[in-house]
């Protein structure tokens, strides 16, 4: 049976349908040539891609050796496999992220995930009390697959206001900020991908008490809103909450430079780590 309801696996899995296929496809392999080269039968193969059984890493690391991959696959076994540091109060926004015509986005401490490196998140997680590499790895990867949300044919319009004390906070080093930096005007595509800077010089602001974001759905859905605290978060669709935080988030939006001005503070504060 394909998987259904919240898992947040369901995406992952359908990825990795399609990479396996992909991959495949484009050494010119049926999916019996691909079983003959595996300890799997062609069923298997078969199964994987039309969403009938979840691979597991020892199907996964056999047929990455028959393709010659590097991990393409594998990334994203502990995301189907519901193997990641992700709590159960946080699987459903990923859900909400790939169902969202719209995303809004307040950060007042940390580069929003969606916009994270590789590096930047991995320093992010490994400054959990008591997170083991291991845990850092698995959460790394789905925070780096919830990114392909950006892939998708028809990605959502994200829009994130970042404080600029978080331009300046250098989480993982110069090294690391060069890189987080760059990436974020890599990505920075109006009207698709939208990043606006909170200047310092606006002093206390009305978004200082927390991150949180909204996301219009695609298919008409009420409003969903992700508020984050130091231990937890939250997931809601409650309409009170929801009207509240897009005021705050206007609010925000207003105080915030336009994007082009925002585009230099970022490479000011990239040239400034060297």
């Amino acid at each position: 049976m394909a998987p259904e309801g919240d898992d947040p696996s369901r995406e992952a899995w359908r990825e990795y349908a399609r990479r396996q296929r992909s991959f495949r496809l484009g050494r010119g392999l049926s999916q019996e040539r691909l079983a003959s080269l595996l300890p799997y039968s062609e069923s298997a193969v078969g199964h994987v891609e039309r969403l009938v059984r979840k691979p597991t890493g020892d199907y996964t690391r056999a047929v990455e050796r028959a393709l010659g991959l590097d991990g393409q696959l594998m990334e994203l076994v502990p995301v189907i496999q519901g193997q990641t540091m992700a709590p159960k109060w946080f699987r459903e926004w990923p859900r909400v992220e790939t169902s969202a015509h719209t995303i809004r986005t307040w950060e007042p401490m940390l580069i929003p995930g969606l916009l994270q490196t590789e590096g930047y998140a991995t320093r992010v997680f490994l400054g959990e009390p008591g997170a083991t590499d291991e845990e850092t790895r698995q959460a790394v990867r789905f925070r780096m697959h919830r990114q392909s949300v950006f892939s998708r044919a028809r990605p959502p319009l994200y829009s994130a206001l970042i404080d600029e004390s978080v331009l300046r906070r250098p989480v993982g080093g110069k090294e690391v900020m060069r890189a987080q930096l760059a990436k974020i005007l890599d990505v920075l595509r109006p009207p698709y991908v939208k990043v606006r800077i909170v200047p310092l010089a606006a002093g206390l602001t009305t978004g200082c008490l927390g991150a949180f974001e909204v996301a219009t759905l695609m298919d008409g859905g009420a409003d969903h809103a992700y508020l984050e605290s130091a231990e937890e978060g939250r997931v809601t669709c409650r309409a009170e909450t929801v009207q509240a935080l897009i005021v705050r988030w206007e609010i925000l939006s207003s105080i915030a430079y336009p994007v082009d001005q925002s585009r230099e503070t970022i490479r000011e504060v990239m040239a400034s780590y060297g």
